[in-house]
């Protein structure tokens, strides 16, 4: 397999991803989407490390530009459900530790 088909089937690979990614988050299902960012991510990895000779061809280029805006889109929205999951959660880590203060302070 040539390095352009390689980085071409990691893009094409990431891209369903994102979109499982998505419905996760959209479901609340952590895990799962934990377990499909490990795959993104090994996926990521394996593109960093294809180093191109020559530049993708014109067709290839064009569906690499579809599936980046698919995959910065999906992103986006991923963003967009766990900003204010992430801080809520960050509110209940803060008045957690806030109460454990408290009842050392207190010998409790």
């Amino acid at each position: 397999m040539t390095p352009q088909h390689e980085v071409m089937e990691c893009y094409e690979k990431i891209a369903p991803l994102t979109g499982r990614m998505l419905e996760s988050a959209r479901a609340g299902d952590w895990d799962g989407l934990v377990q499909l960012g490990q795959q993104f991510r090994s996926w990521v990895e394996r593109l960093k490390g294809i180093e191109l000779a020559e530049p993708l061809e014109p067709l290839q280029l064009v569906r690499k530009h579809s599936l980046l805006s698919r995959i910065l889109a999906d992103d986006a929205k991923i963003r967009d459900i766990l900003t204010p999951e992430l801080a809520q959660l960050s509110s209940l880590l803060g008045n957690m530790h806030r109460q454990q203060h408290l009842n050392h302070a207190y010998g409790q």
